[in-house]
């Protein structure tokens, strides 16, 4: 018995099947997850918020905050099996600019894990995302040099690579 399963399992690795696998980050999972909010200090730091329904709001007038989900892609990063994720959110912090983060989650352990973040800009328009070999493709409008806080005219393609612990745009 023990030989048969040793046997079986040793064909399924062969024919590059794993036995285990990583399950699929969900769209639902992402919008109930942690997304951290840069300090302007130091954007590396900052508030870890959890998200209900893709949106968290903290009216105190001393310190507010909004955070909503904007665009979310399921993909492979990594040559890991399991799709992971991008997460573009936006958030504000009482004043007039709403600044836009693109993320990339794992799956860790069933949950997803935020392991990379990007600074978009204050105000871009996403008009999509996606995941696509390995790679993050946003097509966006973002500021151009005489362009106002409030519209952005620019187009622009940009494309990024999970590099360790890094989103690192091409």
């Amino acid at each position: 018995m023990v030989r048969v399963l040793l046997l079986l399992l040793s064909l399924l690795m062969i024919g590059g099947i794993s036995p285990a696998r990583a399950a699929d980050l969900t769209a639902d999972q992402l919008k109930y997850s942690q997304y951290l909010i840069p300090s302007w200090e130091n954007p590396d730091e900052g508030e870890w918020v959890r998200l209900e329904n893709g949106e968290f709001a903290r009216r105190d007038p001393d310190n507010p905050l909004f955070v909503s989900v904007v665009k979310i892609a399921l993909g492979q990063l990594s040559q890991d099996q399991a799709k992971a994720a991008a997460v573009i959110y936006a958030y504000n912090t009482g004043g007039s600019g709403i600044f836009t983060m693109l993320c990339a989650l794992i799956n860790d352990q069933g949950k997803p894990k935020q392991i990379a973040a990007a600074d978009l800009g204050d105000r871009v328009i996403i008009n999509s995302l996606s995941i696509q070999s390995g790679k993050i493709i946003i097509d966006m409008v973002v500021h151009g040099p005489q362009d106002p806080a409030c519209c952005p005219t620019v187009k622009k393609i940009a494309t990024y690579t999970l590099v360790g612990n890094k989103l690192v745009e091409e």
